[in-house]
């Protein structure tokens, strides 16, 4: 098997509304042999402010920022070709399921892309933070990790470089990262190659669905509120909202006997009063579970011991009524969290609706988002228009503003630069960065003892003449 280690420097920590500014990528075999590599930096979309603090960490100058020769879309352009020259292969990367994939799906989708590429046609995922948390806990000492400040493990990547003897000399440059993280993978699968195993087992979120259902209990990890933590769970039932792209599980440190003939109100108290009974665990994101071969490692859990834990485990996968009454309390809990979603036009924003749009897209949408695929800019502007979806709506007029704005008549450029205006001027809180944000940002870094007085100094002078530029556009 083939991996394609790949990392992002962005433009903020937003993973919906920031976007690419780096991507970093190596194809290797499976004995970690680099075959190829992508390197590719590109400017600022028109739509977005970068965060100060991201520029500070990436050393992404204001100049590639604003004359970059290669724009967002061709990055991502040059990028999915390069990915499907490699294809299949198991992507890989450092929090690249928490973070990577999420802003990879976002540029794919609104660049009129599949936005699933990492795992479709034969491709799997790991994630190399998930993969260290794993090592940390089932094969412990298979590789060192630090202590913060607050005497807790620290899992930041240039941490364990650093205590593992792996070279980070340009740590927060995608390229730099993406070797870094390489290494540290080599050595996980040389010294814990037991869970590295274990975990590259799973070639999509389904195959760790079936785990749960079919094991009496696994091992399973998860980090809640910042803090790791190590269970020994069995299956209850799939999310019967969110389908079987998520499931429920029993945490077996509580006895389900001292439950089973509560009624629904109490139940429903009960199992998500702290301490949480139920875990709901989303399957696409690929945690990390394990066989209840690993139970020793459990350290909550020695003083019940595996007979206990096994008995209780059956008595939940043997009691259908339970399970249909967790079934029930989750769907009710779905349902007042969707009807407590604010319903205000003004908390609508198409970054939030791609998975939506993907998933349901209409036959007439499928059909025109290939000719739109295919067709040059000056088609691309007919065709956009024509979609029955506003969210490809939106996004195939933003996309044409940024690649050729002369294709858009002149109410099309007016309209769109004043949606952007708006946007960024905005004194409203909002997901994204807004002019008023990154002004305050600026003054709060500038207090700072360490500051880097001048950069700050470059990026309020660029932001001032960004601003301004927009406001003309209102």
């Amino acid at each position: 098997m083939n991996y394609i280690f790949y990392d992002f420097e962005t433009s903020g920590i937003n993973k919906d509304f920031d976007q690419i500014l780096q991507i970093g990528a190596v194809l290797v075999d499976e004995r970690f042999q680099i075959k190829d590599k992508m390197d590719i930096s590109c400017r600022l979309k028109k739509n977005i402010i970068p965060s100060p603090e991201a520029l500070l960490i990436n050393k992404i100058s204001i100049d590639q920022l604003q004359s970059g020769k290669v724009s967002h879309y061709n990055l991502v352009e040059q990028m999915r070709k390069k990915f499907e020259e490699w294809s299949p292969a198991c992507f890989a990367g450092f929090n690249s399921i928490g973070f990577d994939e999420d802003v990879l799906r976002q540029g794919l989708f609104q660049s009129f892309n599949f936005p699933y590429l990492t795992s479709a046609k034969g491709n799997t995922r790991l994630d190399v933070l998930k993969l260290a948390r794993a090592v940390s806990a089932f094969a412990p000492n298979s590789i060192a990790v630090p202590l913060n400040e607050n005497n807790k493990p620290s899992f930041k990547l240039k941490n364990l470089t650093r205590v593992n003897q792996i070279a980070h000399d340009n740590a927060h440059d995608a390229m730099g990262d993406v070797i870094a993280t390489l290494e540290l993978a080599k050595k996980i699968k040389d010294k814990a190659g037991e869970v590295w195993d274990a975990l590259l087992i799973y070639k999509k979120g389904d195959d760790i669905g079936k785990k749960f259902f079919n094991e009496d209990f696994v091992c399973y990890q998860d980090l809640i509120f910042g803090k790791l933590y190590n269970f020994a769970a069995t299956f209850v039932c799939f999310h019967p909202v969110y389908g079987k792209s998520w499931l429920c599980a029993f945490d077996l440190k509580h006895d389900p006997r001292l439950l089973f003939d509560l009624r629904l109100s109490e139940l429903k108290q009960t199992l998500f009063s702290t301490p949480t009974k139920i875990r709901q665990i989303s399957l696409n994101k690929m945690p990390v579970v394990l066989s209840k071969e690993n139970f020793s490692a459990l350290e909550d859990y020695k003083e019940i011991g595996k007979e206990e834990i096994l008995k209780r485990a059956k008595l939940i996968k043997n009691n259908h009524d339970f399970s249909s009454k967790v079934h029930d309390i989750l769907e009710e809990k779905a349902r007042e969290k969707q009807d407590s979603a604010s319903q205000d036009e003004d908390d609508y924003f198409p970054e939030n609706s791609i998975h939506q749009s993907s998933i349901q897209m209409s036959k007439q949408d499928n059909f025109l988002k290939t000719q739109f695929q295919k067709g040059n800019w000056e088609e691309k502007a007919k065709t956009y228009k024509n979609f029955q979806d506003p969210v490809l709506q939106y996004f195939g007029k933003l996309l044409i503003y940024e690649e050729q704005p002369d294709a858009l008549v002149k109410e099309e450029l007016v309209s769109i630069k004043k949606v952007i205006a708006e946007k960024l001027l905005t004194t409203d809180q909002r997901p994204w960065i807004t002019f008023p944000d990154a002004f305050k940002k600026i003054d709060d870094l500038r207090q700072e003892e360490d500051a880097d007085q001048k950069f700050l100094k470059d990026y309020d002078l660029f932001l001032q003449d960004l601003q301004a530029k927009h406001e003309q556009n209102i």
